[in-house]
């Protein structure tokens, strides 16, 4: 199992970040091709209201056009440098939207955390893309240094399709990984039919796939679960967390569930979540 196609984000507003660099090295373990969204929220905006002709419309995307170009040359140098299969395309409308879209064409989407301060007012990209993409996502924090993603890993396991999806989805990482940390948590799922299940055990299924597995009971309130989860990440010194991402669709948005909300604001490692 491996990953053939990636998808990294690259936002209107800057050309180059960390977590384009991570898509990079995960890209070329495995020989994947290394496709960069680049996403321009303002210009579709401008064409629902002004229309696609207008003067308005064909200023901004004078001036949006030199910032593409920018970011599209530093990308193609970065490929170039690195030896990676690469694409560039581009896309109008809002980068959760596109991205959930474009998503379902690929093996993988990294994407960056939400920073509240510089992002798109509304429009959490990061937990749009987990919950609503229906592949594995990679989230990269917008702070910090990342060399290393997928050599130790911290997978947070309660037996839900969410956290299956999630170990699924990670399990080119988890073949290569130099070890595995297993939390053990409580689940909720029941299955009112079944009165003897079989002998099966996540353990023993992530042994046949990676050389290192060490699993530890996880016993928390699911108030206190996000928290823990980034504790035992830092115990373990992981460099990639798995877990399920949990949320439910509330009227016209996703309310993600405490434990998937708390990680992904204050995370301090990547994190591959599935939905």
């Amino acid at each position: 199992m491996s990953y053939r196609d990636v998808l990294v984000h690259v936002k209107f507003y800057e050309s180059w970040s960390q977590h384009i660099e991570v898509a990079g090295r995960v890209s070329h373990a495995f020989g994947a091709r290394l496709t960069a969204l680049y996403t321009l929220r303002d210009i579709a905006t401008l064409k629902v209201v002004f229309g696609a002709e207008s003067p308005t419309v064909q200023a901004r995307q004078a001036k949006d056009a030199l910032a593409l170009e920018k970011a599209e040359k530093g990308f193609r140098r970065f490929v170039k440098q690195t030896g990676i299969d690469g694409d560039w395309k581009v896309g109008e409308g809002t980068a959760s939207e596109l991205l959930t879209w474009a998503g379902r064409f690929h093996d993988l989407v990294v994407v960056e955390q939400t920073d509240n301060v510089s992002d798109e007012i509304g429009f959490d990209v990061a937990e749009q893309c987990v919950l609503a993409s229906g592949r594995p996502t990679l989230v990269v924090p917008y702070r910090g240094h990342f060399p290393t993603v997928g050599r130790r890993i911290l997978v947070a396991w309660n037996g839900s399709r969410e956290a299956a999806l999630a170990v699924h989805g990670a399990l080119p990482l988890i073949a290569k990984a130099e070890r595995v940390d297993l939390l053990l948590g409580r689940g909720k799922e029941t299955f009112n039919s079944i009165t003897r299940y079989p002998d099966l055990k996540i353990t023993d299924y992530l042994q046949r796939h990676a050389p290192c597995v060490e699993a530890r009971r996880f016993d928390v309130s699911d108030a206190e679960a996000g928290t823990a989860i980034l504790d035992e990440a830092r115990k373990a010194e992981a460099d990639l967390l798995v877990m399920g991402a949990y949320g439910r669709w509330w009227f016209s948005e996703w309310i993600l569930g405490g434990a998937t909300q708390h990680v992904l604001r204050d995370m301090h490692l990547p994190v591959l979540m599935a939905h």
